[in-house]
Protein backbone atom coordinates (compact mmCIF):
# COMPACT_ATOMS: atom_id res chain seq x y z
CA UNK A 1 0.00 0.00 0.00
CA UNK A 2 1.04 3.34 -0.79
CA UNK A 3 2.71 5.46 2.36
CA UNK A 4 1.26 9.26 2.99
CA UNK A 5 2.03 11.86 5.53
CA UNK A 6 -0.99 12.53 7.33
CA UNK A 7 -0.94 16.41 6.50
CA UNK A 8 -1.27 14.68 2.59
CA UNK A 9 -4.18 12.53 4.00
CA UNK A 10 -6.12 14.93 6.12
CA UNK A 11 -6.65 18.82 6.53
CA UNK A 12 -6.74 20.79 9.85
CA UNK A 13 -9.32 22.74 9.82
CA UNK A 14 -8.27 25.38 12.62
CA UNK A 15 -11.26 27.98 12.04
CA UNK A 16 -12.63 29.35 15.21
CA UNK A 17 -15.54 31.56 16.64
CA UNK A 18 -16.26 32.81 20.13
CA UNK A 19 -19.48 31.13 20.92
CA UNK A 20 -23.08 33.61 21.28
CA UNK A 21 -25.90 32.58 23.71
CA UNK A 22 -27.78 30.80 19.98
CA UNK A 23 -24.35 28.46 19.30
CA UNK A 24 -25.49 26.81 22.76
CA UNK A 25 -27.59 24.51 20.68
CA UNK A 26 -25.20 23.76 18.32
CA UNK A 27 -22.03 22.92 20.52
CA UNK A 28 -20.40 19.66 20.36
CA UNK A 29 -17.64 18.83 22.96
CA UNK A 30 -15.80 15.81 23.90
CA UNK A 31 -18.47 14.87 26.12
CA UNK A 32 -20.71 14.43 23.90
CA UNK A 33 -18.58 12.02 21.67
CA UNK A 34 -18.59 8.20 23.27
CA UNK A 35 -15.70 6.07 22.33
CA UNK A 36 -15.97 3.73 19.70
CA UNK A 37 -19.30 5.39 18.21
CA UNK A 38 -19.12 7.36 15.13
CA UNK A 39 -22.78 9.04 15.14
CA UNK A 40 -23.00 12.04 17.66
CA UNK A 41 -26.17 11.41 19.44
CA UNK A 42 -26.08 14.29 22.13
CA UNK A 43 -24.99 18.10 21.58
CA UNK A 44 -25.89 21.19 23.03
CA UNK A 45 -24.75 23.49 26.43
CA UNK A 46 -26.91 24.70 29.04
CA UNK A 47 -25.02 28.49 28.59
CA UNK A 48 -23.14 29.52 25.88
CA UNK A 49 -19.80 27.97 26.20
CA UNK A 50 -17.09 29.80 27.18
CA UNK A 51 -13.71 31.03 25.06
CA UNK A 52 -12.69 30.46 21.30
CA UNK A 53 -14.70 26.84 19.82
CA UNK A 54 -13.31 25.52 16.55
CA UNK A 55 -15.80 25.82 13.50
CA UNK A 56 -17.41 22.17 12.39
CA UNK A 57 -19.35 21.40 9.36
CA UNK A 58 -21.64 18.67 8.67
CA UNK A 59 -19.84 15.35 7.81
CA UNK A 60 -16.19 16.44 9.78
CA UNK A 61 -14.64 14.46 11.31
CA UNK A 62 -14.21 15.34 15.21
CA UNK A 63 -11.00 14.07 16.79
CA UNK A 64 -10.59 13.95 20.42
CA UNK A 65 -7.00 15.33 20.64
CA UNK A 66 -6.73 15.94 24.72
CA UNK A 67 -6.75 12.12 26.39
CA UNK A 68 -6.83 10.67 23.12
CA UNK A 69 -6.28 6.92 24.95
CA UNK A 70 -10.52 7.63 25.13
CA UNK A 71 -10.49 7.24 21.47
CA UNK A 72 -13.35 9.58 20.63
CA UNK A 73 -14.04 9.95 17.06
CA UNK A 74 -17.30 11.18 15.44
CA UNK A 75 -19.27 12.58 12.29
CA UNK A 76 -20.17 16.05 12.78
CA UNK A 77 -23.86 15.69 12.45
CA UNK A 78 -24.75 19.39 11.41
CA UNK A 79 -22.79 22.98 11.16
CA UNK A 80 -22.23 24.34 14.26
CA UNK A 81 -18.87 24.55 16.96
CA UNK A 82 -17.01 21.99 18.88
CA UNK A 83 -14.60 21.62 21.61
CA UNK A 84 -11.26 23.26 20.99
CA UNK A 85 -9.75 20.22 22.95
CA UNK A 86 -10.54 18.53 19.60
CA UNK A 87 -9.42 18.64 15.87
CA UNK A 88 -11.72 19.43 13.18
CA UNK A 89 -10.83 16.56 10.10
CA UNK A 90 -11.69 16.68 6.40
CA UNK A 91 -10.09 14.10 4.00
CA UNK A 92 -7.90 15.01 1.23
CA UNK A 93 -10.18 12.67 -1.72
CA UNK A 94 -7.45 12.68 -3.81
CA UNK A 95 -5.98 10.02 -0.97
CA UNK A 96 -8.98 8.95 0.83
CA UNK A 97 -12.84 8.84 0.28
CA UNK A 98 -15.21 10.55 2.23
CA UNK A 99 -16.82 6.92 2.68
CA UNK A 100 -13.36 5.64 4.29
CA UNK A 101 -11.92 8.29 6.29
CA UNK A 102 -13.79 8.03 9.28
CA UNK A 103 -12.66 4.74 9.27
CA UNK A 104 -9.74 5.20 9.46
CA UNK A 105 -9.41 7.83 11.59
CA UNK A 106 -11.50 5.78 14.58
CA UNK A 107 -9.23 2.52 13.40
CA UNK A 108 -6.43 1.72 16.10
CA UNK A 109 -3.68 1.37 13.42
CA UNK A 110 -4.39 5.41 13.56
CA UNK A 111 -5.29 6.31 16.85
CA UNK A 112 -2.60 3.74 18.29
CA UNK A 113 0.10 5.99 16.25
CA UNK A 114 -1.71 9.08 17.33
CA UNK A 115 -1.66 8.40 21.11
CA UNK A 116 2.28 7.60 21.18
CA UNK A 117 2.96 11.65 20.05
CA UNK A 118 0.67 12.87 23.29
CA UNK A 119 1.99 15.33 25.25
CA UNK A 120 1.61 16.33 28.87
CA UNK A 121 0.85 14.07 31.92
CA UNK A 122 -2.39 15.39 33.81
CA UNK A 123 -4.43 15.71 30.60
CA UNK A 124 -2.28 14.23 27.44
CA UNK A 125 -2.98 15.72 24.48
CA UNK A 126 -1.99 15.62 20.49
CA UNK A 127 -0.68 18.39 18.72
CA UNK A 128 -1.10 19.10 15.04
CA UNK A 129 2.61 19.87 14.13
CA UNK A 130 3.88 16.04 15.61
CA UNK A 131 0.77 14.53 14.31
CA UNK A 132 1.06 16.24 10.67
CA UNK A 133 4.52 14.40 10.14
CA UNK A 134 3.26 11.03 11.32
CA UNK A 135 2.91 8.28 7.88
CA UNK A 136 0.18 5.41 7.14
CA UNK A 137 -0.18 3.39 4.56
CA UNK A 138 -3.60 3.84 2.96
CA UNK A 139 -5.32 1.06 0.72
CA UNK A 140 -6.37 2.36 -2.72
CA UNK A 141 -9.32 4.44 -3.78
CA UNK A 142 -10.68 1.32 -5.37
CA UNK A 143 -10.08 -0.86 -2.33
CA UNK A 144 -11.53 1.68 -0.21
CA UNK A 145 -14.24 1.68 -2.54
CA UNK A 146 -15.04 -2.21 -2.04
CA UNK A 147 -14.66 -1.53 2.18
CA UNK A 148 -16.80 1.31 2.65
CA UNK A 149 -19.99 -0.74 2.36
CA UNK A 150 -19.01 -3.36 4.57
CA UNK A 151 -18.00 -1.11 7.35
CA UNK A 152 -21.34 1.20 7.16
CA UNK A 153 -23.21 -1.34 7.54
CA UNK A 154 -21.53 -2.52 10.29
CA UNK A 155 -22.02 0.71 11.61
CA UNK A 156 -25.74 1.70 11.07
CA UNK A 157 -25.87 -2.35 13.65
CA UNK A 158 -23.86 -0.72 15.57
CA UNK A 159 -25.84 2.65 16.08
CA UNK A 160 -28.48 0.30 16.39
CA UNK A 161 -27.25 -1.36 19.72
CA UNK A 162 -26.24 2.05 20.82
CA UNK A 163 -29.48 3.44 20.69
CA UNK A 164 -31.01 0.41 22.60
CA UNK A 165 -28.27 1.27 25.51
CA UNK A 166 -29.72 4.94 25.63
CA UNK A 167 -33.37 3.83 25.53
CA UNK A 168 -32.76 1.61 28.65
CA UNK A 169 -30.95 4.15 30.36
CA UNK A 170 -33.67 6.53 29.67
CA UNK A 171 -36.39 3.80 30.80
CA UNK A 172 -34.77 3.72 34.09
CA UNK A 173 -34.29 7.20 34.50
CA UNK A 174 -38.21 8.19 33.71
CA UNK A 175 -38.83 5.38 36.22
CA UNK A 176 -36.94 6.87 38.82
CA UNK A 177 -38.75 9.92 38.33
CA UNK A 178 -42.21 8.36 38.39
CA UNK A 179 -41.53 6.81 41.30
CA UNK A 180 -39.81 9.19 43.86
CA UNK A 181 -40.40 12.90 41.77
CA UNK A 182 -43.46 13.07 40.84
CA UNK A 183 -45.16 11.93 44.10
CA UNK A 184 -45.27 14.40 46.88
CA UNK A 185 -45.37 11.36 49.83
CA UNK A 186 -41.56 11.57 50.14
CA UNK A 187 -39.75 13.93 53.08
CA UNK A 188 -36.73 16.05 51.78
CA UNK A 189 -33.42 15.61 53.45
CA UNK A 190 -30.21 17.50 52.92
CA UNK A 191 -27.47 15.01 52.02
CA UNK A 192 -25.46 15.65 55.12
CA UNK A 193 -28.25 14.13 56.97
CA UNK A 194 -27.96 10.68 55.11
CA UNK A 195 -24.15 10.75 54.93
CA UNK A 196 -20.97 11.80 55.81
CA UNK A 197 -19.96 14.89 52.82
CA UNK A 198 -16.01 15.01 52.60
CA UNK A 199 -13.22 16.17 50.44
CA UNK A 200 -10.17 14.24 48.97
CA UNK A 201 -6.29 15.45 48.89
CA UNK A 202 -4.13 18.57 47.01
CA UNK A 203 -1.78 17.58 44.82
CA UNK A 204 1.02 20.26 46.23
CA UNK A 205 4.44 19.33 45.69
CA UNK A 206 5.26 21.54 48.64
CA UNK A 207 4.40 19.00 50.79
CA UNK A 208 7.03 17.45 53.63
CA UNK A 209 8.50 14.12 52.69
CA UNK A 210 5.71 11.61 51.47
CA UNK A 211 5.44 8.07 53.76
CA UNK A 212 4.23 6.64 50.53
CA UNK A 213 2.52 6.89 46.98
CA UNK A 214 -1.03 5.19 46.45
CA UNK A 215 -3.42 5.27 43.58
CA UNK A 216 -5.69 8.31 43.35
CA UNK A 217 -8.98 9.49 41.08
CA UNK A 218 -9.35 12.84 39.36
CA UNK A 219 -12.05 14.56 37.98
CA UNK A 220 -11.18 12.45 34.72
CA UNK A 221 -11.87 9.58 36.42
CA UNK A 222 -15.40 10.21 37.08
CA UNK A 223 -18.24 10.31 34.45
CA UNK A 224 -21.20 10.19 34.56
CA UNK A 225 -22.78 6.72 36.19
CA UNK A 226 -19.20 5.09 35.76
CA UNK A 227 -15.84 5.28 36.75
CA UNK A 228 -12.84 4.86 34.20
CA UNK A 229 -10.01 3.47 35.38
CA UNK A 230 -7.93 3.53 32.18
CA UNK A 231 -5.97 6.41 33.45
CA UNK A 232 -4.89 6.10 36.98
CA UNK A 233 -2.22 8.00 38.53
CA UNK A 234 -0.58 8.10 41.58
CA UNK A 235 0.14 10.72 44.32
CA UNK A 236 2.83 10.98 47.53
CA UNK A 237 0.88 10.99 50.63
CA UNK A 238 1.36 11.22 54.39
CA UNK A 239 -0.10 8.14 56.73
CA UNK A 240 -1.93 10.77 58.69
CA UNK A 241 -3.95 11.40 55.26
CA UNK A 242 -5.23 8.02 53.97
CA UNK A 243 -8.37 7.65 56.08
CA UNK A 244 -9.38 11.39 54.73
CA UNK A 245 -9.03 10.16 51.28
CA UNK A 246 -9.53 7.04 51.10
CA UNK A 247 -12.86 5.41 48.87
CA UNK A 248 -15.10 2.39 50.22
CA UNK A 249 -17.57 0.58 48.47
CA UNK A 250 -20.60 2.65 48.41
CA UNK A 251 -18.76 6.04 48.17
CA UNK A 252 -21.04 8.37 45.56
CA UNK A 253 -18.79 10.67 44.26
CA UNK A 254 -19.17 14.16 43.01
CA UNK A 255 -16.85 16.15 40.52
CA UNK A 256 -17.11 19.55 42.30
CA UNK A 257 -15.26 21.55 39.31
CA UNK A 258 -14.90 21.62 35.45
CA UNK A 259 -15.24 23.54 32.29
CA UNK A 260 -18.59 22.97 31.06
CA UNK A 261 -21.83 23.18 32.96
CA UNK A 262 -22.86 19.77 31.30
CA UNK A 263 -19.76 18.36 33.12
CA UNK A 264 -19.90 19.81 36.79
CA UNK A 265 -21.55 17.49 39.51
CA UNK A 266 -20.68 14.28 37.25
CA UNK A 267 -21.49 11.65 39.59
CA UNK A 268 -21.07 7.83 40.25
CA UNK A 269 -20.57 5.21 42.79
CA UNK A 270 -17.17 3.79 43.99
CA UNK A 271 -18.09 -0.08 43.80
CA UNK A 272 -14.52 -0.70 45.04
CA UNK A 273 -13.20 -1.64 41.59
CA UNK A 274 -9.60 -1.03 42.63
CA UNK A 275 -8.50 -1.08 46.36
CA UNK A 276 -6.94 0.52 47.68
CA UNK A 277 -7.96 4.00 46.51
CA UNK A 278 -7.72 7.57 47.88
CA UNK A 279 -9.13 10.88 45.72
CA UNK A 280 -8.09 14.29 45.05
CA UNK A 281 -9.69 17.59 46.85
CA UNK A 282 -12.05 18.48 43.27
CA UNK A 283 -14.18 15.30 43.76
CA UNK A 284 -16.80 15.31 46.81
CA UNK A 285 -17.35 12.02 48.40
CA UNK A 286 -20.33 11.21 50.36
CA UNK A 287 -20.43 8.29 52.47
CA UNK A 288 -24.42 7.09 53.07
CA UNK A 289 -25.88 5.81 56.00
CA UNK A 290 -26.67 2.27 55.02
CA UNK A 291 -29.45 2.15 56.93
CA UNK A 292 -31.67 5.16 55.25
CA UNK A 293 -30.18 5.83 51.77
CA UNK A 294 -28.81 3.19 48.77
CA UNK A 295 -26.00 4.75 47.44
CA UNK A 296 -27.24 4.35 43.91
CA UNK A 297 -30.74 6.11 44.42
CA UNK A 298 -28.47 8.62 45.14
CA UNK A 299 -26.50 8.99 42.02
CA UNK A 300 -29.77 8.25 40.28
CA UNK A 301 -31.37 11.29 41.79
CA UNK A 302 -28.51 13.65 40.60
CA UNK A 303 -29.04 12.71 36.87
CA UNK A 304 -32.62 13.40 37.17
CA UNK A 305 -33.65 17.14 35.69
CA UNK A 306 -34.14 17.91 39.06
CA UNK A 307 -30.98 17.16 40.72
CA UNK A 308 -29.00 18.30 37.56
CA UNK A 309 -30.98 22.12 38.86
CA UNK A 310 -29.75 22.11 42.31
CA UNK A 311 -26.35 21.25 40.87
CA UNK A 312 -25.98 24.05 38.54
CA UNK A 313 -27.96 26.79 40.55
CA UNK A 314 -25.26 26.09 43.36
CA UNK A 315 -21.93 26.28 41.19
CA UNK A 316 -20.32 29.44 40.98
CA UNK A 317 -18.15 30.34 37.81
CA UNK A 318 -15.36 32.39 37.67
CA UNK A 319 -13.06 32.72 34.31
CA UNK A 320 -14.75 30.14 32.51
CA UNK A 321 -14.80 27.11 35.43
CA UNK A 322 -17.73 26.22 37.23
CA UNK A 323 -17.64 24.92 40.70
CA UNK A 324 -19.19 23.58 43.54
CA UNK A 325 -17.83 23.96 47.33
CA UNK A 326 -18.04 20.77 49.83
CA UNK A 327 -20.96 22.67 51.84
CA UNK A 328 -23.05 23.61 48.89
CA UNK A 329 -23.24 19.75 48.20
CA UNK A 330 -23.77 19.10 51.39
CA UNK A 331 -26.89 20.82 51.63
CA UNK A 332 -28.39 19.29 48.62
CA UNK A 333 -31.83 18.29 49.20
CA UNK A 334 -32.93 14.41 48.60
CA UNK A 335 -36.39 12.86 48.32
CA UNK A 336 -36.12 10.32 51.14
CA UNK A 337 -38.58 7.15 50.32
CA UNK A 338 -38.37 4.05 52.62
CA UNK A 339 -35.43 1.64 51.97
CA UNK A 340 -37.87 -0.67 50.64
CA UNK A 341 -39.08 1.25 47.83
CA UNK A 342 -35.62 2.40 47.00
CA UNK A 343 -34.70 -1.39 47.06
CA UNK A 344 -37.40 -2.00 44.83
CA UNK A 345 -36.18 0.93 42.46
CA UNK A 346 -32.85 -0.58 42.10
CA UNK A 347 -33.75 -4.32 41.70
CA UNK A 348 -35.10 -2.60 38.69
CA UNK A 349 -31.87 -1.30 37.71
CA UNK A 350 -30.11 -4.68 37.66
CA UNK A 351 -32.66 -5.77 35.50
CA UNK A 352 -31.92 -3.32 33.46
CA UNK A 353 -28.03 -3.23 33.24
CA UNK A 354 -28.58 -7.27 32.48
CA UNK A 355 -30.06 -6.74 29.19
CA UNK A 356 -27.06 -3.89 28.80
CA UNK A 357 -24.95 -6.61 29.45
CA UNK A 358 -26.08 -8.65 26.60
CA UNK A 359 -26.35 -5.52 24.26
CA UNK A 360 -23.06 -4.57 25.02
CA UNK A 361 -21.81 -8.40 24.17
CA UNK A 362 -23.37 -7.65 20.94
CA UNK A 363 -21.80 -4.82 20.47
CA UNK A 364 -18.60 -5.94 21.70
CA UNK A 365 -18.74 -8.70 18.94
CA UNK A 366 -19.67 -6.60 16.15
CA UNK A 367 -16.32 -4.28 17.05
CA UNK A 368 -14.24 -7.26 17.37
CA UNK A 369 -15.42 -8.29 13.77
CA UNK A 370 -15.03 -4.52 12.28
CA UNK A 371 -11.14 -4.33 13.97
CA UNK A 372 -9.92 -7.94 12.58
CA UNK A 373 -11.47 -5.95 9.01
CA UNK A 374 -9.22 -3.11 9.99
CA UNK A 375 -6.32 -5.27 11.03
CA UNK A 376 -6.28 -6.97 7.94
CA UNK A 377 -6.53 -4.20 5.95
CA UNK A 378 -3.76 -2.25 7.61
CA UNK A 379 -1.55 -4.91 9.40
Amino acid sequence: MPKYRFDEIAINSTEKKKPTETDKETYIGLEHLDSGILEVTRWGAEVAPVGDKLVMRKGDILFGRRRAYQKKVAIAPFDGIFSAHGMVLRPIETVISKEFFPFFISSDYFLDAAIQISVGSLSPTINWRDLCKLEFEIPTIEEQRELSPILWGMNRLKAAYSNLLQQMDALVQSQFVEMFINTCEYPTVHLNEVSVVTSGLTKNPNRPTFHRKMKYLRVANVLYDQIDLEDVQEIGVQDAEVEKASLHAGDVLFVEGNGSPDQIGRVAVWDGQMEPMLHQNHIIKARPDSGKVNPRYIMHYFMTTDGRNQILSSAKTTSGLYTLSLSKIAEFTIPLPPMEAQQSFIALVDQADKSKLAIQQALDSLEKSRNAIMKKVFG
